[in-house]
């Protein structure tokens, strides 16, 4: 590890980016899978996948934008917390979800998964060199009193 600034950015950039990627992939690929049964919950109330992909697509959109704005411990957990629920909730997105780039149908599915568990890796990431910073600036602090 020899620019450990360069690896608190790189983590930053990963974990923000990665998130608002995601967040677009899934905005333009949820109309494709609104008929689609998503989510069953308690009485009857069923959830289309094309709902829940916006609503990812919206948690993605504020922890990417909030971890890229202020790398700190809270956005860095934020950013690691809606990674760790996009694939709490990936089994549910069973239908595929398509976007057409052209000559070439992707899957957004396959795309989104790796970066959620790269965001969540650079979520804790971003969060733990922010809190190792706090300990060292504390003890600094505690030998000059």
């Amino acid at each position: 590890m020899k620019s450990p600034k360069a690896l608190r950015i790189g983590a930053r950039l990963v974990a923000g980016l990665g998130l608002l990627l995601v967040a677009v992939l899934y905005f333009l690929a949820a109309p494709g899978v609104d008929s689609q049964e998503g989510a069953q919950f308690g009485a009857g109330v069923v959830l289309s996948q094309g709902a829940i992909m916006r609503t990812l697509a919206v948690l993605g959109l504020g922890a990417g934008l909030w971890v890229l704005v202020r790398p700190r411990s809270y956005p860095g957990l934020t950013a690691a917390l809606v990674g760790v629920i996009s694939l709490w909730l990936a089994p549910r997105l069973s239908a595929p979800a398509l976007l057409d780039l052209g000559v070439v149908s992707l899957d957004v599915r396959f795309v989104t998964l790796p970066l959620e568990v790269s965001v969540v890796i650079a979520g804790v990431a971003v969060a733990a060199f922010w809190m190792t910073r706090n300990l060292k600036s504390r003890a600094r602090a505690g030998q000059r009193g």
